[in-house]
């Protein structure tokens, strides 16, 4: 039992969530590959459900997941470890404070940050902390909610820190200050997600939350044939993503 449901849920990975799956389709181009066989060292910092930890290791490298969620974490040991069977000297998944990246946790070649530094209030200090683990040369990855776009904008943010969004993103400009106020130098960027996308992950949301998963699953079946007619580049992306290197 316990097999076939991890199955289903691998056949379904990374969810039905069109956000989240557009970014596991793109940002992985932007990964770096080392040599073999031990590749680059890779932080995901707040890594969710593991999907670009999952992406970096299939470029050969060694990842590092981390986020402070322990049902988080047992679930990634539990479908890439686990049921995957895949090393944990190749992939492991920690619970950690991102306020606590010390000189304990080692230097990596990248970090990967995706949806998370808007849930952060201090994000200038793990900005740095990333910029002072990384290696000459090394590269963060950072993805966050665009601040422009109107379902951002409304959505309801965290004042104490508690697990929500403690800001609705960030705009172009904000990011670029951010990243190079610690000392990065942009390389890349990139907007995803537009109109349609973002209206039938709405809807998808929405559905599965009042009526349940098969809801929901069954408007993700239909967006397949729509989402395709989303722009390449829109003109107020739902997300943004930047690389940065540490010169």
């Amino acid at each position: 039992m316990w097999h076939l449901r991890e199955t289903i849920k691998w056949l379904l990975y990374p969810g039905i969530n069109l956000h989240a799956r557009l970014r596991r389709r793109l940002l992985p181009r932007f990964f770096g590959t080392g040599p073999a066989p031990q590749g680059l060292r890779v932080l995901d910092a707040g890594c969710g459900n593991g999907m670009l930890s999952h992406a970096a290791y299939l470029k050969g490298n060694r990842v590092r997941g981390i986020s402070i969620k322990e049902k988080e974490i047992g679930k990634c040991r539990l479908l890439f470890n686990d049921f995957l069977g895949i090393p944990e000297v190749r992939m492991r998944f920690e619970i950690r404070n991102l306020y606590t990246l010390d000189e304990h946790d080692g230097m990596y070649d990248e970090i990967i940050c995706s949806e998370v530094i808007e849930h952060l209030s201090d994000d200038k200090k793990v900005v740095r902390s990333f910029y002072e683990r990384l290696n000459p040369g090394g590269v963060l990855h950072l993805n966050t909610p665009n601040a422009e776009h109107p379902d951002n904008i409304a959505h309801h943010l965290d004042e104490k820190e508690e697990g929500g969004h403690v800001r609705p993103g960030y705009t172009w400009e904000s990011l670029r200050e951010l990243l190079e106020g610690a000392g990065f130098e942009i390389d890349r960027t990139l907007g995803l997600g537009g109109p349609i996308r973002q209206a039938f992950n709405k809807s998808i949301i929405n559905s599965e939350r009042r009526f349940g998963f098969a809801a929901g699953f069954i408007i993700f079946l239909v967006a397949q044939f729509f989402v395709w007619m989303d722009p390449r580049h829109p003109r107020t992306p739902y997300c943004i993503y930047m690389r940065a290197v540490k010169q």
